[in-house]
């Protein structure tokens, strides 16, 4: 990676790391699209290690707005994802499950659009966890999957318990994917390499948020969420 390319890097961590410390969500959204062209091996391991950095800031700064019985029910289902997606890692091409990915990220936000609210209770909570840690795992991209279940939430509550959902996870599906030679020093160095730049995260995130508090929120998480899905799958399908 050249000095040119850390730097635009580095710079895509740090806005993602924002909208990701205000929002809940954001950084595989915004940074992944343009990173995985740069080198496609920063997804989903380094990606996700790197965003554990601001899940960690989350999962502290608003940890009394945390849903635990939300939190253990999605535990629980997680591990049905996880084993889901790192199978599909062994079988399909990259460029495969991006685009199976962003097709569903982006029909999960049509079902929001046009009004329809998936039933909240446990459920919901389960499919939640599974469907957030399928996506996780081929992807880096927990938020969009999360957000659909979860928009409805205070922004605090969905922060923090996405945040600490991913710190668990994330762990989980890292160690997965070295145990099946998709996670080494390569990626290790890749993901220490940009770690620095998610500490301008937690001040980007101050500024932006008194500017999109409120009604807003359900709005925005949802328009991030489809904007980085309609970007990876347009890039996807002109590749092809």
């Amino acid at each position: 990676m050249s000095v040119a390319e850390y730097l635009i890097a580095a710079l895509c961590i740090a806005v993602g790391a924002g909208t990701q410390a205000c929002i809940g969500l954001g950084m595989g959204l915004i940074a992944g699209p343009i990173l995985v062209v740069m080198e496609p091996t920063f997804v989903p391991g380094p990606m996700l290690m790197v965003a554990g950095g601001i899940n960690i800031r989350n999962a502290i700064a608003d940890r009394a707005a945390l849903n635990a019985p939300a939190l253990r029910r999605q535990l629980i289902a997680a591990p049905l994802g996880l084993v889901g997606g790192v199978a599909l890692l062994t079988v399909l091409s990259d460029r495969s499950l991006a685009i199976a990915v962003s097709v569903f990220v982006l029909a999960a936000v049509a079902v929001q659009a046009i009004g329809f609210r998936p039933p909240e209770g446990r459920r919901a909570d389960y499919a939640a966890g599974a469907g957030t840690a399928f996506s996780s795992s081929v992807a880096a991209v927990p938020g969009p999957v999360y957000a659909v279940f979860a928009s409805h939430w205070e922004p605090a509550t969905l922060r923090a318990t996405l945040a600490t959902f991913m710190l668990f996870v994330g762990t989980a599906i890292i160690a997965a994917l070295a145990v099946i030679g998709e996670f080494g020093l390569r990626e290790l160095w890749l993901a220490l390499g940009l770690l620095p730049a998610v500490a301008l995260g937690p001040p980007i995130g101050r500024w932006l948020r008194p500017r999109i508090a409120g009604p807003r929120f359900r709005i925005i998480v949802l328009s991030v969420a489809a904007t980085s899905a309609t970007v990876v799958l347009v890039r996807q399908l002109a590749a092809g």
